[in-house]
Parts: C-alpha cells; sequence; structure tokens
C-alpha cells in the first residue's frame, strides 16, 4: 500500500504572493456568487409577479415555497411535501448513526457511520430523497407549463435551475393559470 506523507512544519505559513492569490480567488468568487444571488432573486420577483403576486414575498423562506406552489396550481402537495419532510426529519433523528473517528499511519484522520441497524434513519433519508425529487420534477412541469412552455424547458428548470430561472423572470414569458387546466 502507498502511504502519503505530508511534512506539517513546512506548510503552515503562507508568502505573501500566496496570501493575496488565495485572497483575491476567495474575493472573486464572493463577489460573482453575491451578483448571481443578487440576480436570482430579482429574477424570482419578476416571476412571482408575472403570476399576480407580490415580488417581496420571495424574500421570505418558506413561505416563497408555499407562493411557488400556488403559483404551479399545487398548494396541497406543499403541505404534503412539509408533512412527509417534518416526518422523515423525526425518523432520521430518532435513530442518527453516532460517527467514529478513524486514524490511519497517525497522520489521515476521516469519520465514518456504520448504518447497520439503523433502518428508521434509512427509511428516513430515503423518504427525503424521494420526496424531495418528486417536488423538483412535480413544480419543474407545472412551472414550465403555467409560463407557456414545453418538455425541455421542463428539463432546463430541472437540470440548469438557476440559468432557466433567469430566463423566466428576464424574458418575455407570460403566467396563465389557465395553462395549467390543459
Amino acid at each position: 500500500m502507498n502511504t502519503l506523507t505530508y511534512n506539517l512544519d513546512s506548510a503552515n505559513t503562507l508568502t505573501t504572493g500566496q496570501a493575496a492569490v488565495v485572497g483575491a480567488t476567495l474575493g472573486t468568487f464572493l463577489t460573482v456568487g453575491l451578483i448571481i444571488g443578487v440576480l436570482l432573486i430579482i429574477a424570482g420577483w419578476r416571476i412571482f409577479e408575472k403570476a399576480g403576486e407580490k415580488g417581496w414575498k420571495i424574500l421570505i423562506p418558506i413561505y416563497n415555497t408555499f407562493i411557488l406552489f400556488r403559483i404551479c396550481g399545487i398548494e396541497k402537495w406543499f403541505w404534503a411535501m412539509l408533512g412527509a419532510t417534518i416526518f422523515a426529519s423525526i425518523l432520521m433523528g430518532a435513530d442518527m448513526p453516532t460517527a467514529t473517528t478513524v486514524t490511519s499511519d497517525g497522520i489521515w484522520t476521516y469519520s465514518a457511520a456504520d448504518l447497520t441497524g439503523h433502518t428508521a434513519y434509512i427509511i428516513g433519508t430515503a423518504i427525503s430523497c424521494v420526496v424531495g425529487l418528486a417536488t423538483t420534477i412535480t413544480v419543474a412541469i407545472r412551472l414550465a407549463k403555467a409560463f407557456g412552455k414545453g418538455v425541455g424547458y421542463t428539463l432546463g428548470i430541472i437540470f440548469l435551475p438557476n440559468i432557466f430561472t433567469l430566463i423566466l423572470g428576464f424574458g418575455k414569458a407570460k403566467y396563465s393559470a389557465k395553462n395549467l387546466e390543459k
């Protein structure tokens, strides 16, 4: 077995140039992330307004999800999803496996959890995954349909949600609840 060793004494400081590069990189990522976040909030605001809701509702966590479900015409799904998620969380919390720290070669440490005998935790995790996937697909289908879009747009919302949220918010698509009845 190959053993990788690392001398910690030689890696405890950065030169001024290295620190500048790290700072500039982190600053750039933070700035780009902030810009993207603000654009997504504005796009969500516009989507809500196109659907006849007040745009500020996008700023309130959980409530914004309820409003999105209302826009999609599936308010009851929101309550079912919320109930299933809470139930799954209770299952997972009641049967939480403990992590053990393992050290190999006196250098590398990692944490591992043994899931043997933690059936409730596994079931809770499965419920969370299924509910999350079903919700994502359902909302994508209904949102695309509400704005008169087809299968390609639905797939875009599922796989590239940020891009398609921006397109939907800043584009010319118009909301119509009648599209959901078709």
